[in-house]
């Protein structure tokens, strides 16, 4: 099946900002959008953006309808989410397959791995574990991330290559890459909107979860099957996830993946760090874990 590339941004493109989770500061929305436009593009906030109930931002339907429209629209040239938090799985069943006609950049992470595992599975659209606006982007995005986030977008870059931390098993894959953050993955098992992990790369990052959490939904992924026929495992950032003994998240992750038959690295600067690299879903990527490294083989926008 043809996976489709969104069109590259051009100077002047026009970015969509959407909120499919948590409630968005002003403030911090405000830095964000201004570090887009000094780049030269324009910035649309959707509808119901500014909505807000509770920690959420806004109706599940409203938020849904918001991504919705911003896809379907031919002036929205990329989508980009707000932040994170909780509730982009509640979008899911006011979506469909539908938007696969409407392939366009769309960035986020955390929370927002459910939008992107799920526009990848179903509409087999390149997406995008990307920095978000009110988070990396208020606060200032780190200048190899940056680059490299406007590179990819724009076309300029077509490959990428990381040198990564620790091989815990070597061997060498090509495949395309999903996952995210690894608590986020865990809510989609036992529903309409499972994860397919089968023959990809999995990438994997968590922030604010002890190392015996980590293990729980490991081997919570591992009973499930998620983690049999995997041509390969990608680590990123486990931030602020130290354990208070000596059991750390890399043992745990060492134990997990003992006898994995495919490469398993450690050590991709992204997700809840401060270095958040971006990272296209649907795409061929080169694993190298006798090498330590992680090589895109292709552009991910057209």
């Amino acid at each position: 099946m043809a996976v489709h590339k969104p069109p590259a941004l051009k100077p002047g493109s026009k970015i969509g900002v959407v909120a499919p989770a948590g409630s968005v500061g002003e403030a911090e929305l405000a830095a964000g959008a201004a570090a887009i436009r000094s780049k030269g593009f324009e910035v649309e906030f959707s509808p119901a953006l500014h909505d807000s109930d509770g920690y959420l931002a806004g109706k599940a339907e409203a938020r849904a309808r918001d991504l919705i429209t911003f896809f379907r629209r031919g002036d929205i040239d990329a989508i980009f989410c707000a932040r994170g938090g909780f509730g982009s799985i509640q979008l899911l069943p006011y979506l469909s397959g539908e938007l696969e006609k409407y392939p366009k950049i769309f960035a986020g992470y955390s929370d927002i791995t459910v939008l992107l595992n799920w526009l990848w599975q179903k509409c087999r659209m390149v997406t995008f574990h990307a920095p978000m606006v009110a988070m990396d982007f208020a606060r200032g995005l780190a200048a190899p991330a940056d680059d490299q986030f406007w590179q990819i977008l724009t076309g300029g870059k077509e490959t990428w290559e990381f040198k990564l931390g620790e091989t815990i098993r070597p061997g060498r894959a090509d495949a395309a890459m999903m996952g995210g953050c690894l608590s986020m993955l865990v809510t989609t098992l036992a529903t309409p909107y499972e994860i397919d992990t089968g023959g990809k790369l999995l990438f994997l990052e968590d922030v604010g979860e002890k190392p015996y959490r980590i293990e729980r939904m490991l081997t919570h992924l591992k009973m499930a099957g998620k983690l049999d026929g995997l041509a390969g495992v990608v680590c990123g950032d486990f931030t602020g996830c130290d354990g208070e003994g000596p059991r750390d998240v890399r043992q745990v992750i060492g134990e997990i993946f003992a006898t994995a038959p495919y490469p398993v690295v450690m050590g991709l600067p992204a997700g809840h760090g401060e270095v958040n690299f971006a990272i296209p879903f649907g795409v061929q990527w080169e694993l190298d874990g006798h090498q330590g490294t992680l090589v895109l083989k292709e552009s991910p926008v057209a």
